[in-house]
């Protein structure tokens, strides 16, 4: 007679005749086999096997009554036993048990996580959609705002400044010069309109942009504007077009036009991560150029803020920095001496 006495699953005692599903973590299986008997232990052997692991019979002498299987795969299996006595067969003992696979490999679970991936995958690519719809709109907000720049640097106010200024050349008898000033008016308006479907120009060609410019104001300034510009050569880079023209406008205009003696505009660029240019004149300062427009009741527009404004934070968004500009008013024993206007821009190495 031959029974299984005891079952040991990972090391642990279990009942036969209870449950016979296991988890996937449960790999470990030992059956200890018993058959009392003195007599005829030597010529007791147990035949045994474990459908869906090995179909072939295993013999073992009597003495070794312990059978252990140490890593079972998910899956469902019979151990089988019998004892040998002389060519003699005891019936054979059945133990049908299963191992259940882990969550992770069941249907349901590669459903879920592929459901999960395709809802990821939707999700991140509404994402970049909507990163590349957004980054999209604001270069077509820098274009706008471009188009804006152009407008406000070639506004009525200048265009009719400039020649009222030329026309009073050619009324005093100065033919050679009008006709010098005539031809700078045109390079400037030629100029302006080339760079302002580009995104970056060279450096140089923005300085020649300024210098045409205040080559003009000068005429409305009769000569006695003083201006310097200081590049500390600076050399092979880019920079956004039609960026600094505008703050100069507003320096003559509002600091420098109502000032009486000399007036003074200096320009000055400094290069680290972005440029900077600093435009500094000794006029009449910002609380006395307010009240002068709120007198007048007019308020002159040089440029518009809020478009200026409006294309710096799209060139934070585009180029992440802290890109802008900043007024300081310069003071002199506690009286206005002037302005500062300090902008950051961001650029492009060539090299």
């Amino acid at each position: 007679m031959i029974r299984i006495s005891t079952l040991f699953v990972n090391d642990q005692k279990t009942a036969i005749s209870g449950n016979t599903d296991f988890s996937y973590q449960n790999r470990k299986f030992e059956f200890v086999l018993s058959s009392p008997t003195l007599r005829y232990q030597n010529e007791i052997k147990y035949h045994y096997r474990l459908t869906g692991y090995d179909e072939n019979w295993t013999v073992n002498p009597y003495d070794e009554h312990k059978i252990i299987y140490n890593a079972l795969s998910p899956g469902e299996y019979t151990f089988q036993v019998k004892a040998e006595n002389q060519n003699q067969f005891s019936e054979v003992i059945s133990y049908s048990f299963r191992i259940h696979s882990p969550f992770y490999v069941s249907g349901w679970f590669i459903s879920l996580m592929i459901l999960i991936f395709l809802v990821i995958v939707y999700f991140i690519y509404r994402r970049q959609l909507g990163i590349h719809k957004q980054k999209a709109k604001q270069i077509n907000e820098l274009n706008a705002s471009k188009l804006t720049a152009i407008q406000s640097q070639m506004n009525p106010h200048f265009i009719f400044n400039s020649l009222n200024s030329i026309q009073d050349l050619v009324l005093k008898g100065g033919v050679e010069n009008s006709y010098t000033y005539i031809t700078t008016f045109s390079n400037l308006v030629r100029r302006t309109l080339k760079y302002s479907d580009k995104e970056f120009i060279d450096f140089e060609q923005e300085l020649k942009l300024i210098e045409l410019y205040l080559s003009l104001e000068k005429l409305r300034f009769k000569n006695e504007l003083d201006s310097q510009i200081n590049t500390h050569e600076i050399a092979d880079i880019q920079i956004p077009p039609m960026l600094i023209q505008p703050f100069i406008e507003n320096a003559l205009v509002h600091g420098l036009l109502q000032k009486k003696g000399d007036k003074k505009l200096t320009i000055s660029f400094e290069l680290n991560e972005h440029l900077t240019c600093i435009i500094q004149d000794n006029g009449i300062g910002r609380a006395e150029a307010e009240k002068i427009s709120k007198r007048q009741k007019r308020v002159h527009e040089s440029f518009a803020v809020e478009a200026i404004q409006k294309r710096f934070d799209i060139l934070n968004n585009l180029y992440q920095g802290s890109l802008g500009y900043r007024y300081e008013d310069i003071m002199e024993n506690n009286q206005p001496a002037g302005t500062r206007v300090i902008l950051t821009i961001p650029v492009k190495r060539k090299f």
